[in-house]
């Protein structure tokens, strides 16, 4: 029998931010907000295996350092609204409802921060509404095409991506109904995606719990399979051609599949790039060392506006 569906309020952790609903677009986001609502604003995308608590241990430190700062629950998880999937429930989507939370807390431009497809949500956004992002930072992520592109050309590199791209074409409803598919997802993907050091660690069980836990929030494992699919999701012409004029930093481990990523980030980037790591952490340093994550962005931040 498969586990019975829990509620949103599972996720709605204790901690120096405010939980609250954003209206954009006829729907209601969540985000964890914390900081000064008149200094320049964060957002804190998450990927498909997550959830606003990716970023749990770096709110408030980034609010500390002089920003408005909202971890974002996408649509379809956490205490986000779970509206039903329609045609055109795409990146074009995804995109579009982070360019209304922008505005709807009361900002015209944000520092926008993405990791896996939050990464790909960030960089459409940057491409598509370049007067809502005042920087980009991409956290192990890329444009969807050119993610697509490393792909096909290195496929040896990307085996997990290729893997995780195909499943999430498959229906929806047959894959939400495999006995332990989730579970056994959620490990490989936490797994592949630390450094070997954080396996151990607590925090590496309290994450992957947690992710766990959140997946089985009512209604979310139909929008988790969707968002894969924006990890190479098809986008229009214009997108594709636009450059990124934003400063943009790209936040990855000196791995060989992204150093072949890292020129394909700089051609579609116009204005300055920077390109670094954490020291001990692969694509996930947000969760792996908050702290070092934090000394990265409110660095690149630091130079850059």
């Amino acid at each position: 029998m498969a586990d019975a569906p829990l509620s949103p309020s599972v996720v709605e952790l204790p901690g120096p931010f405010e939980h609250v609903l954003v209206h954009t677009r006829g729907l209601r986001l969540h985000a964890a907000v914390a900081g000064d609502p008149a200094a320049p604003l964060i957002v804190l995308l998450h990927g498909s295996f997550g959830g606003w608590f990716d970023y749990l241990d770096v709110i408030a430190p980034l609010a500390e350092g002089g920003f408005h700062v909202a971890a974002v629950d996408a649509r379809g998880y956490g205490l986000s609204d779970k509206p039903p999937a329609v045609a055109g429930d795409d990146l074009r989507t995804a995109a579009g409802d982070i360019a209304g939370l922008i505005l709807a807390l009361g900002h015209d431009d944000a520092v926008v921060v993405g990791s896996d497809t939050g990464g790909s949500v960030a960089w459409a956004l940057a491409s598509a509404y370049p007067e809502r992002v005042s920087a980009l930072v991409s956290v192990a992520a890329a444009f969807p095409s050119d993610l697509r592109q490393a792909m096909l050309t290195r496929p040896w590199s990307f085996a997990w991506m290729i893997a995780r791209s195909l499943v999430s074409r498959a229906p929806s409803s047959l894959l939400t109904r495999i006995p332990r598919l989730g579970a056994v997802a959620y490990r490989r993907q936490l797994l592949l995606n630390t450094a070997p050091g954080f396996h151990s660690s607590r925090r590496f069980d309290d994450t992957l719990q947690l992710r766990r836990t959140a997946a089985r929030i009512g209604r979310a494992p139909a929008a988790i399979v969707r968002n894969n699919r924006l990890l190479t999701s098809a986008v229009t012409p214009r997108w594709a051609s636009e450059k990124v004029t934003a400063p943009t930093l790209l936040l990855e481990p000196a791995l060989p599949a992204w150093r072949h990523l890292n020129a394909l980030s700089r051609a579609r980037v116009a204005g300055p790039v920077e390109v670094t790591g954490v020291p001990g952490t692969k694509n996930l340093p947000q969760i792996e060392d908050p702290s070092g994550f934090v000394t990265a962005v409110l660095g690149f931040l630091g130079r850059h506006l």
